[in-house]
C-alpha cells in the first residue's frame, strides 16, 4: 500500500471536481506527530459530492464497497491503493472542519493536502467513541497523544472547541480526566 501515492491521486482528482475534501483519521495524526498504525486512508469530503464518487474514483482504482448517508467505503482494485473511508460532511460542524483544514505537505518533494486541525480531530474521535463503544478505550487513547503532541509543540489548541465537542456527546468529565497534565496543549 502506498499512503503518499494515494493521497496524491486523491489530492489531484478533488482539486480537479473543485470538492472540498479533508485527511483524517490515522493518517492525520501522523501529520500532528502522533504516527499510528493504520491501513487505510480516511476523509472528510463535501457530502454534497458523495453520489458522484463511484464515478470519481473507479479510474483511480477504487470500487465502492457500502455507502450510507454518512460514508463511503472503498476497496482498491490495484496493489499501490490504500483502503478508502469516506465520511461525508453535510452538517454544520464537518462542513466547517472542511473550512478550516490546514494545507500540510505531505512529503519533501511533494504535494499539499488539506487535514483537519487537531481540535476537529479530536472531536471526530470523540464521536468514534460514542458510536461505538467497542472503540472508546483507542479513541481515548488517540485523544491522550494527540494532546500530548499538542502539549509538547506547545500548539494553543482552542480549548473551547474541544470542549464543545466533548459536550456534545455528554463526554465532559472523559475531557477532564484526558487533559490532565498537559494543560500547555491549549491557548
Amino acid at each position: 500500500m502506498d499512503f503518499r501515492g494515494t493521497l496524491e491521486i486523491l489530492g489531484r482528482r478533488f482539486v480537479e471536481r473543485e470538492c472540498r475534501w479533508a485527511v483524517i483519521g490515522g493518517v492525520a495524526m501522523g501529520f500532528y506527530g502522533v504516527p499510528r498504525a493504520t491501513v487505510d486512508v480516511d476523509v472528510l469530503l463535501d457530502g454534497s459530492f458523495a453520489p458522484q464518487l463511484d464515478e470519481m474514483l473507479a479510474d483511480l482504482g477504487y470500487s465502492l464497497v457500502y455507502r450510507w448517508e454518512e460514508s463511503s467505503h472503498f476497496v482498491p482494485t490495484r496493489p499501490d491503493r490504500c483502503p478508502l473511508d469516506v465520511l461525508h460532511a453535510r452538517r454544520a460542524h464537518s462542513l466547517a472542519m472542511l473550512a478550516r483544514a490546514d494545507h500540510m505537505q505531505l512529503a519533501a518533494d511533494s504535494i499539499h493536502v488539506p487535514v483537519v486541525q487537531v481540535e476537529d480531530l479530536i472531536g471526530l474521535k470523540v464521536q468514534a467513541l460514542v458510536n461505538d463503544p467497542d472503540r472508546r478505550r483507542g479513541e481515548l487513547v488517540d485523544i491522550r497523544a494527540l494532546l500530548e503532541a499538542a502539549a509538547e509543540r506547545r500548539a494553543g489548541l482552542d480549548r473551547a472547541r474541544v470542549e464543545e465537542y466533548f459536550a456534545l456527546f455528554n463526554e465532559q468529565d472523559e475531557l477532564a480526566e484526558l487533559s490532565r497534565g498537559v494543560e500547555r496543549a491549549f491557548a
